[in-house]
């Protein structure tokens, strides 16, 4: 399995035009990858014969983790179930709409998902009668992975269309890889992290079934939704905009009178995107148990745990960059450690019953080499909040500016400490859909009516 491809020089020269005008002059070349060589299987299913051949000229220096593409063909559904059925490996299927029916590809669909029950292998909807079946519709209502007319496809968008479709199907086996390794390393699991595994290796299986698993898995990494420790109360909201979130939200215990938390905005959208932040609670996790052997103190150093994380991003070259506030709270002391990697908006602090944001100028990590990153202090009086929301929230509020917005964050704030009736003064449904991931990290200091709680609760 492999992780990053960029696309050839040779296929860049071709950008801008469509497949269907400017690879037919080169329909008759034909360069399958050699028969001892490994490959991706790709199924093409188009009763168009041209389509196959520019396709697959189109694909022919496409190289992704060492593997180039193995094309099979069908040319209509009837023909792809059989072939279907005998190569469970297929990893990608370029499928067009209307073929021997007007809903044949669809049709087909349900017979990969439902009858097959192959939640894995990547399914592109090609079509070039977009009104046959609208896009929306289509997305709505069939469990694929992107739909695209032929008539957009240049050789540049089916290259990143099919990279896409191919890191997606590589991303769940890295997962687990990269959970067996931690498991391999680390001996010695806390109460809370043997949990966490169990959760994981649970839903491991169905994790391969696709984004549905994913979805599962990244939730049930998540944190309680309200988490108290002494005076303290944490509480939290995450909405995807897509079926998986980039966004990313943890707090727990790192000893007896410190609490770790932080929030984190990975770029982009969907899948690609949530399984980055399964990387990130993988790192901290990590050094959580550093720590607690004994070997390093570095998870209690926001500043040094941002810069890390920017370091390991650029040199396993993500792609993703995150956005990252880091904090450590000592309950004893009511001094507040943190650092900012590029989150905004900035987190909102209230005391006394005024409110106003930390201006915290950073990059985000996984960006830049030259990153630096500080640590701050700030002293929580009683009854005081911190508020970290991601720049999903700003994008639905009406005002026009984001200064605007800004001001009518600041000020709901004040009048609502839950994360319930802010949404609500706010007039923001987050079951609706939405343009961002939203997410709203609360920390309350006062709270004196709840029992305390364990994350492991």
């Amino acid at each position: 399995m492999a992780h990053h491809v960029a696309p050839n020089d040779s296929t860049k020269a071709w950008e801008g035009s469509t497949v269907n005008h400017d690879l037919m002059v080169f329909a008759e070349d034909n360069n399958e990858p050699a028969a001892d060589y490994q490959y991706w299987s790709v199924l093409i299913v188009d009763d168009d014969p041209e389509i196959h051949k520019v396709t697959q000229l189109a694909l022919r220096d496409f190289n992704f983790q060492n593997h180039k593409l193995k094309f099979i063909s069908a040319h209509s559904a009837r023909e792809a179930k059989p072939i279907l059925d005998s190569n469970p490996d297929i990893a990608l299927v370029l499928l067009d709409v209307v073929m021997e029916t007007d809903d044949a590809g669809l049709t087909l669909v349900h017979y990969i998902r439902d009858t097959l029950q192959n939640h894995l292998v990547r399914i592109v909807l090609r079509t070039g009668q977009a009104g046959q079946a609208p896009e929306q519709k289509v997305v709505q209502d069939y469990d694929i992975n992107d739909y695209r007319a032929k008539t957009e496809l240049t050789v540049q968008r089916l290259t990143t269309t099919v990279l896409s479709a191919l890191r997606a199907y590589t991303a769940i086996a890295d997962l687990a890889k990269l959970n067996d390794t931690l498991e391999a390393k680390v001996q010695a699991r806390t109460a809370e992290l043997a949990i966490s595994n169990q959760q994981l290796q649970h839903s491991l299986a169905e994790l391969e079934a696709g984004e549905r698993a994913g979805k599962q898995v990244q939730f049930k990494m998540l944190p309680p939704a309200r988490f108290c420790c002494g005076e303290y109360e944490f509480s939290h909201a995450l909405f995807p905009s897509a079926y998986m979130s980039g966004d990313f939200v943890d707090y727990f215990n790192a000893d007896e009178h410190r609490v770790v938390f932080y929030m984190a905005d990975v770029s982009g959208h969907g899948v690609a995107s949530a399984f980055v932040t399964v990387y990130l609670k993988r790192f901290v996790s990590s050094y959580y148990e550093r720590y607690q052997r004994g070997n390093a103190d570095t998870l209690l150093d926001p500043a040094a745990m941002l810069s890390t994380l920017n370091s390991e991003l650029l040199r396993e070259n993500i792609t993703k960059y995150i956005a990252l506030f880091y904090a450590v709270l000592d309950t004893q002391s009511h001094q507040l450690t943190y650092a900012n990697a590029g989150a905004y908006p900035w987190p909102l602090v209230q005391q006394q019953q005024q409110a106003s944001y930390l201006p915290l100028k950073s990059t985000p990590a996984g960006m830049f080499d030259f990153s630096q990153y500080q640590n701050h202090q700030l002293t929580l009086a009683e009854q005081s909040s911190v508020m970290l929301c991601s720049d999903g929230l700003l994008d639905l509020l009406p005002q026009p500016s984001t200064e605007l917005k800004l001001q009518c964050l600041l000020k709901n704030s004040i009048a609502h400490s839950d994360i319930a009736g802010l949404l609500q003064a706010l007039n923001i449904d987050p079951t609706q859909p939405l343009p961002d991931d939203l997410t709203i990290l609360k920390l309350n200091r006062g709270v004196t009516d709840l029992p305390a709680n364990s994350l492991s609760e």
